[in-house]
């Protein structure tokens, strides 16, 4: 209980530090997403003439929100893994000067991402519902379908925050490595569009089945590609794989964290 009581505190502590000290404050957690997906509308609905394809119309806000869709889902893991990274450095006395149990330190950076990111699936929600002129029954799902992808990022950001006290360089490779993972995602593109060989492949990237399994149940009978929802044995995937590698990632860092004070 009083691990949870201080897991509560941190991610507080970490959500009002966000925008502390700017003029709008928590506003810009609505205004950043919506700034956003009004670049996407206008750079590649506009500009770029993009479109998603499968009989869906000319509607030039399909794209950009269907795009918006992927960067969001894929935001909340690659936040939470890049402020994870450094999170041990960035607390040294934690670990020197104080009993504290270290796990909440990667943990709390990925449910403050996780509740932060909420604002940006409401907006999803909104845009969705103004661009289809439909609302779906399936965004109830949703929950269901998050929690694996944030078990899967608490997994990785135990990984990388545990890795970081011992090769400092790690920080900074760690944002190459989240932009090729974010090109191999179908965050831009539809996977049904690329050929058999590629998708097959592109199945070996985790990210692909959380934002496919979460794309099936925002656009549910909404795109042609999403007229079902997701099977049991895609929802049980996520779940596998959001689960191993969470509890992988603890071991991990438990097993790591004992070294910890030697190298700090």
């Amino acid at each position: 209980m009083n691990h949870f009581f201080l897991l509560r505190q941190m991610v507080l502590r970490d959500i009002q530090s966000r925008f502390r000290g700017s003029i709008l404050g928590w506003l810009w957690n609505f205004l950043l997403p919506l700034l956003m997906l009004t670049v996407y509308t206008v750079v590649f609905g506009g500009f770029f003439k993009s479109r998603w394809g499968r009989d869906i119309g000319e509607n030039k806000m399909v794209f950009a929100t269907v795009l918006f869709s992927g960067i969001t889902l894929y935001n909340i893991f690659s936040e939470s893994v890049s402020l994870s990274t450094s999170c041990i450095l960035g607390n040294v006395n934690y670990v020197k000067k104080v009993r504290f149990k270290l796990e909440l330190l990667p943990l709390s950076r990925t449910l403050s991402t996780s509740i932060m990111s909420l604002s940006w699936i409401l907006l999803l929600l909104i845009a969705a519902g103004i661009v289809f002129r439909s609302a779906c029954w399936s965004w109830i799902l949703l929950p269901l379908t998050l929690i694996p992808l944030v078990l899967f990022s608490a997994g990785i950001s135990f990984f990388t925050s545990a890795l970081g006290v011992y090769f400092r360089d790690l920080q900074y490779l760690i944002g190459i490595l989240l932009q090729m993972l974010f090109f191999l995602s179908p965050v831009f593109y539809r996977l049904g569009s690329l050929p058999e060989e590629y998708r097959k492949m592109l199945r070996w990237n985790p990210m692909v089945w959380f934002i496919e399994v979460n794309r099936g149940v925002l656009f549910h009978k909404l795109l042609p590609e999403y007229a079902l929802l997701p099977s049991a044995g895609d929802l049980l995937t996520c779940y596998a794989l959001g689960g191993i590698v969470f509890v992988s990632g603890c071991l991990w860092f438990r097993f790591s964290k004992k070294g910890f004070g030697d190298v700090l």
